[in-house]
């Protein structure tokens, strides 16, 4: 593979990444749905009923975790993480390139790390038929565990991704 290709190479997983980020994304957001839904009917049912549910306080935590946590890289391929526009605002292209290399250079191992830690938090969970123990529904917890690892492994793909947008940054040329 010669020198040309190596653009279009990471183009391509540049692509694939937000893709797939992209994608699941947009499908944790269905996740407020059932989220809204159980939430209205735990509180028809606890005050005009005045017969509370054992399962709602469980979905809702899961269903609020799975999103947010789902949303992560989502979030970071658009570019919608807070930054301090008051600094970055005020520097070149360049600079914020190298600022945003340093953090990555500190956040890719850090969640390469995270995430291989929560997968055996996962296997662990799972082979112990691990219980939540939160409410009476009392959920095994490895299904929500495995949004953890595939939210976190998604975080570190799009901070990949962000790393070679950053690099592509550096280089560009410098407007005159």
């Amino acid at each position: 593979m010669g020198r040309a290709s190596a653009p279009f190479l990471m183009d391509s997983v540049i692509r694939n990444i937000e893709r797939v980020t992209g994608s699941v994304g947009i499908m944790a957001s269905f996740a407020l749905v059932p989220l809204v839904l159980a939430t209205c009917y735990e509180v028809f049912a606890r005050y005009i009923f005045g017969m509370p549910t054992i399962w709602a306080y469980e979905i809702g935590y899961i269903l609020t975790g799975s999103h947010f946590l789902l949303a992560m890289a989502f979030t970071l391929k658009s570019d919608q993480h807070i930054r301090i526009d008051i600094f970055s605002g005020h520097f070149s292209q360049r600079t914020r390139a190298v600022i945003d290399l340093l953090a990555y250079s500190v956040l890719l191992p850090l969640m390469v790390w995270i995430t291989y830690a929560l997968f055996q938090h996962l296997a662990a969970g799972y082979l112990r038929n691990e219980r939540s123990g939160q409410s009476a529904l009392n959920l095994p917890v490895w299904p929500f565990r495995v949004i953890f690892v595939v939210a976190f492994t998604l975080l570190t793909l799009q901070i990949l991704a962000e790393v070679i947008k950053a690099v592509r940054r550096y280089r560009a040329p410098v407007a005159a």
